[in-house]
């Protein structure tokens, strides 16, 4: 009998062995799923503000690459080489053809979006926006400092900075 009676108890603590098992197994379940979701949510977090990054440097080489290029078609049109681009302060400057498009009144920098080719000045708020500064430095040699600033959205903008010269 005393056996029996063993074997009923037994069975009892087994049977509530098992509820406090699977309880603990779904916790540790729901925690490990918890943490995949949360890297998984870094990640792509991550990987958004280094594509922004990315397009805010390539954004402000192209500003950069753009006074070069107005300044090289200065020289060869026969006008002052830093005709147009001598004292920019915060100005606008979008991609055309030419590279010609300045704006020296947006004094907080041009809003840039993409229109399916190129990042593109628009008036309605964007991510992106763009602002060139250029400054006269008397030589010899005869120097033109720009600097471009890019801003990404919060906490995020790239500055560059080149030193363009006379060597005409």
């Amino acid at each position: 009998m005393q056996s029996q009676k063993s074997k009923v108890k037994s069975q009892k603590l087994q049977r509530g062995f098992t509820l406090l098992e699977s309880m603990v197994a779904i916790a540790i379940f729901t925690v490990g799923i918890s943490t995949a979701v949360f890297v998984i949510t870094q990640s792509i977090n991550v990987g958004t503000r280094t594509k922004n990054k990315i397009i805010a440097a390539n954004l402000t080489q192209e500003g950069i690459e753009a006074v070069r290029n107005i300044r090289d078609r200065n020289w060869f049109a026969g006008r002052t080489w830093t005709d147009g681009i001598d004292a920019l302060t915060n100005a606008c400057l979008q991609y055309n053809s030419e590279y010609d498009t300045i704006d020296g009144a947006c004094a907080s920098g041009a809003n840039l979006s993409f229109d399916g080719a190129h990042y593109v000045q628009t008036a309605s708020p964007a991510q992106f926006s763009r602002a060139v500064t250029t400054q006269v430095i008397p030589g010899p040699p005869e120097q033109l400092r720009v600097s471009v600033t890019t801003t990404c959205g919060t906490n995020c903008s790239i500055t560059a900075e080149d030193y363009l010269y006379n060597w005409k």
